[in-house]
């Protein structure tokens, strides 16, 4: 459940939503996917991840809020540059996001005169916690996101059969190469019930510390990044 409400857009009045744009020049927006996790994780996994990470950077970058992506990212920013905000941080949790994200952030630099910055928070998670946060599909990590985000969607005890981890995590490599690689149609082509991983692995109160340290990086990384780039302190 939103740990931050102060800080999401949707919740706000129109003057305390400009006043917080106003006040940093900045916004931040959640991007994630409506797909199948196996029986034990919802199909809002990706989406709750994603908003989950965004609104504790939001609270980081105060006075920030996060969005939730719900059609184009362009007209997304567009918005948020009329409104004021000149830095855009975007925060993704789905893989097949990433190469259309780009795409949008280079129109959106370009059309709107705003600066985007995107977070792959799935691969910050998994870098900073290589030896819990498995980079599967339904596992301990995306368990442990939305359990970060809302506890009572994570029903362990519904989970279905899942697909072998070695043939899986071989499969998976394949799409994740990063120079030859084939385009994922459908993730069933990867593991054949659907799912791979080992979400038992996953607790509560670890999973809240872990989304506490991927904020903080994403925050971290953002302000090097505007630190670094012309026009871009924050």
């Amino acid at each position: 459940m939103p740990r931050h409400p102060d800080r999401q857009l949707e919740r706000l009045s129109q003057p305390a939503a400009a006043a917080l744009i106003a006040a940093s020049g900045t916004a931040v927006v959640a991007t994630g996917s409506v797909e199948q996790h196996g029986g034990h994780l919802p199909l809002g996994t990706d989406t709750f991840a994603a908003a989950s990470i965004a609104e504790r950077v939001a609270a980081r970058l105060d006075p920030l809020r996060p969005a939730t992506l719900g059609a184009v990212l362009v007209d997304v920013c567009g918005g948020l540059g009329m409104a004021g905000a000149q830095r855009i941080v975007v925060v993704n949790w789905h893989e097949g996001n990433s190469p259309a994200l780009r795409v949008a952030a280079d129109e959106a630099q370009r059309s709107h005169r705003v600066q985007v910055v995107i977070a792959e928070s799935h691969v910050i998670t998994h870098t900073l916690f290589p030896d819990e946060m498995e980079f599967t599909h339904a596992g301990s990590m995306e368990t442990a996101a939305v359990l970060a985000y809302d506890a009572a969607l994570v029903k362990l005890e519904q989970a279905t059969e899942p697909s072998e981890r070695a043939a899986g995590e071989a499969a998976h490599g394949l799409f994740r190469r990063p120079d030859v690689y084939p385009v994922l149609r459908d993730f069933h082509q990867i593991a054949v019930t659907g799912w791979y991983g080992q979400p038992d692995r996953a607790t509560a109160g670890r999973a809240e510390q872990i989304a506490e340290a991927v904020a903080d990086h994403v925050v971290a990384r953002a302000r090097e990044i505007w630190a670094a780039l012309p026009g871009g302190a924050a």
